[in-house]
């Protein structure tokens, strides 16, 4: 099998964004390369980390009396989530910290009366680019933070907010739109 170099792809900035909490969506991207509409807000800054995507399915083993053999795999139970930290504290980011609670910005910065978290599904879009010519965009039109890593005060470190995100199926069992910017998966036209 030959190797092609030209196919290894970096994805080493880009963005994440969402839109405030009980707002209509904006309107979804549908392609890795125009500008996201008025109403996405980014979560500014990401960790060197990036951003890890995670696919898990259950699956049902279906032994055979025969040799006690497998016989079936039955697909199951299956998630797929993507964790990141934001290094960014604003009150936008709270207000996604703190899901439900009361964040109000102040004459000295910002208070948050906070509150169990409550649900808290949106739209969210992850963009990452490889270069100049290279991109991947993936909308998720149903997604929550459905887990919240410890929030460290360090000398050593910035405070970030580790969230992952769960991305729910949409309407016609979506869970994830995907949109590569790759001229080397382009098709050609004539």
């Amino acid at each position: 099998m030959a190797v092609d170099i030209d196919l290894i792809r970096a994805y080493t900035d880009g963005l994440v964004a969402t839109h405030a909490a009980g707002a209509t969506a904006p309107t979804a991207p549908t392609d890795a390369s125009t500008a996201l509409v008025t109403g996405w807000v980014e979560v500014g800054a990401i960790s060197a980390d990036g951003i890890t995507e995670a696919t898990s399915q259950d699956r049902t083993d279906i032994f055979i009396w025969q040799g006690n053999a497998l016989a079936r795999r039955i697909p199951g139970q299956f998630t797929k989530s993507f964790t990141l930290a934001a290094a960014e504290t604003s009150l936008f980011n709270l207000g996604l910290q703190f899901p439900g609670s009361t964040v109000t910005a102040t004459d000295e910065g910002a208070s948050v009366a906070e509150k169990p978290p409550a649900t808290d599904i949106r739209a969210w879009v992850l963009h990452g680019t490889d270069g100049a010519s290279r991109a991947q965009r993936v909308y998720l039109p149903k997604a929550e933070i459905t887990e919240r890593g410890d929030v460290v005060w360090s000398s050593g470190d910035v405070t970030v907010y580790e969230w992952t995100l769960s991305a729910y199926p949409d309407n016609t069992g979506v869970v994830a739109y995907r949109y590569y910017l790759d001229d080397d998966m382009a098709v050609e036209t004539p």
